[in-house]
């Protein structure tokens, strides 16, 4: 590989100016420019600034809680997609599904449980499909909460309301 004398003068440069002030220029027997630290016969003394430099700029370290803080997780939407506000479930063997749609989407390691009227229903899984069969006849608030790997709730839906309806055996008096 051959470098041009250009391009070795101006490694040289960089590279003797970080170490000296003063440069001596001279032309050696094949006619190549050398630029060097050492005085040489014949060579031209040149005076070299020094390299600019900008110092660091530092950067403030975080506390712990201060880390937390700025990652702290948020779902920005949970909604309960189905069924549908108030919707009526009429004489079909107590079957209903819940849907649920999260913005983002589930987190690796977070699960979703369900609750009807305050009190679990499902154990937490990582669906947001929820089939059931063979509900009793009456209405369900059903919510949705998110939790994290650690158990923590990071996000609930609002309530929704359904309905079963199913028909009655009149009793014998």
């Amino acid at each position: 590989m051959r470098f041009t004398p250009t391009l070795l003068a101006a490694v040289m440069v960089i590279s003797f100016s970080a170490q000296a002030e003063t440069v001596y220029k001279y032309t050696d027997k094949d006619g190549n420019t050398v630029f060097t630290d050492e005085p040489t016969k014949g060579a031209e003394k040149m005076d070299v600034k020094p390299v600019a430099t900008v110092p660091a700029i530092p950067v403030p370290k975080n506390t712990p809680e201060e880390s937390q803080e700025k990652t702290a997780f948020e779902y920005k939407d949970i909604k309960i997609t189905s069924p549908q506000p108030d919707e009526n479930f009429i004489n079909n063997g107590g079957k209903a599904t819940v849907s649920v749609s999260l913005d983002p989407s589930l987190r690796a390691g977070d699960t979703i449980q369900l609750y009807f009227n305050g009190i679990p229903k499902s154990e937490p899984v990582r669906s947001t499909y929820f089939p059931f069969d063979n509900l009793a006849r009456g209405s369900y608030a059903v919510t949705a909460t998110v939790r994290d790997k650690d158990e923590n709730v990071v996000g609930k839906s609002d309530t929704l309301t359904f309905y079963i309806r199913r028909s009655a055996i009149p009793q014998k008096k």
